[in-house]
């Protein structure tokens, strides 16, 4: 690779690439960069062995550096530590080629060409002006080079780049802390197979969790007002200010923020572009494009009105959720009330994609997509009436549904109809909830 830098270019790229990597003075990776080990670790690190890049995406803030530096940490234990090399593009948006040339001159010390493997990890790599030509280059021309990415929301990742670099990448979505993981990070032990022993532990902690969002720089914070600064201007602000309008040359960030306000006093509306756009006075198809935009960058969520024939449901109405429940709290901090964001993290963390309205508007808040499809209603009450069973019932029966799950405030109670169980569930017996759906088959 031949020399793309002045000398005083490289003094400035050495000073950048050689604080990034103090590995290659130590041998280990900073405790302070690596924190507790995540969940996803184990699924990523067989993927290293293959030849194809791995690409991680997520929200900003959801520890995706934390993972790359976790995965460094792996790799230094098998591999010189000079075959590892990181850079992040989020400040400084130096050319890859001259990096690597300074990369080989002065830590390699060899051509990038040799046999033994060299682990290249290139954080919000979005940021990058046409990232995926500029990647797909090396990756072709160096066989020996693992290519690990990361990037804020799934912007990175649009219809374009995936075409240019079919084949050859995995990607992962990095999410915020499950509650499992929480717990763990704040060293609080519960003994899931008797969840009603810690009944009042659990509820503290969910409330904590909704708040915080499993953010991993939330954990300590204490004081609500700390929260909604830390996500109104280190995470939504971000990503609608400066984030999409950078992917999408848009000309009125204003109008995101305004979106995701009026979706923080209804979250699960519906969305009805052009009535929502005659209320605004915004064009319906612009209304379209930017709540399009607020989903790519997995701030929302939409899912969709159930249908055997999913072409059919993505043509009929919708329903937009926030894709953390932190966010509701930073944005409508006085208008919250339990059952609303109950609805909204069962969303997300079912990874529900639809729901269920009739024409005569009988609803069931979230279908899960199984064979046969499970109903889940969201009743945040103490006390089940038939009539609010009766549109999980009729679902059931239209689809053939042996289970259905009704998430409550404290009731529990197993309904069984012919050969059909309709399973009532408080919200807070969180391994109840994801044991009922795992052993669906």
């Amino acid at each position: 690779m031949p020399c793309l830098y002045d000398r005083k270019l490289k003094k400035v790229i050495e000073m950048t690439i050689f604080d990034f990597n103090p590995w290659w003075k130590t041998q280990n990776v900073p405790q302070q960069y690596s924190g507790q080990t995540r969940d996803i670790l184990s699924l990523l690190i067989p993927y290293l062995d293959y030849r194809q890049m791995i690409i991680l995406f997520g929200m900003r803030r959801a520890g995706k550096t934390t993972i790359m530096y976790q995965l460094i940490q792996h790799l230094i234990k098998k591999h010189p530590a000079f075959h590892i090399i990181y850079f992040s593009f989020d400040e400084q948006q130096y050319e890859p080629d001259t990096l690597l040339a300074l990369y080989q001159t002065e830590i390699l010390k060899q051509s990038l060409d040799t046999d033994q493997i060299i682990y290249l990890f290139f954080d919000e790599i979005q940021k990058l002006n046409q990232w995926p030509d500029r990647i797909k280059l090396i990756y072709d021309r160096y066989p020996n080079i693992k290519i690990i990415l990361s990037g804020s929301s799934n912007l990175l990742l649009n219809s374009n780049s995936k075409e240019s670099l079919a084949g050859r990448f995995f990607e992962f979505y990095i999410a915020p802390l499950h509650f499992d993981e929480y717990l763990r990070f704040k060293g609080i032990h519960i003994d899931t197979d008797r969840e009603a022993l810690y009944e009042n532990e659990i509820k503290i902690e969910m409330q904590s969790f909704l708040k915080t969002g499993g953010f991993i720089e939330t954990i300590t914070f204490g004081d609500d007002t700390i929260l909604t600064k830390y996500f109104k201007e280190s995470l939504l602000e971000r990503v609608i200010f400066k984030d999409i309008p950078d992917t999408f040359q848009i000309n009125s960030p204003d109008l995101l923020f305004r979106l995701l306000l009026i979706v923080s006093y209804n979250p699960g509306m519906y969305l009805d572009y052009k009535l929502l756009g005659n209320d605004i006075k915004i064009d319906q198809r612009t209304v379209s494009n930017y709540f399009d935009y607020l989903c790519h960058s997995l701030l929302l969520k939409k899912i969709y009105n159930y249908s055997k024939n999913l072409l059919t449901s993505e043509k009929k109405l919708k329903r937009i959720y926030f894709n953390n429940t932190a966010f509701i709290y930073a944005l409508n901090p006085d208008k919250i009330t339990l059952d609303i964001v109950i609805e909204n993290y069962f969303v997300y963390t079912l990874a529900a994609r639809f729901f269920y309205r009739t024409p005569q508007k009988n609803e069931v808040d979230i279908i899960l997509d199984k064979q046969p499809p499970i109903p889940v209603e969201i009743k945040i009450r103490n006390q089940i009436r038939k009539r609010d069973i009766k549109n999980t019932i009729a679902f059931m029966n239209k689809f053939d549904s042996m289970k259905g799950l009704i998430i409550t405030k404290d009731y529990e109670e197993t309904i069984e109809i012919d050969r059909q169980k309709l399973f009532v569930i408080p919200y807070w017996k969180y391994w109840s909830i994801n044991k009922l759906i795992s052993q669906h088959t």
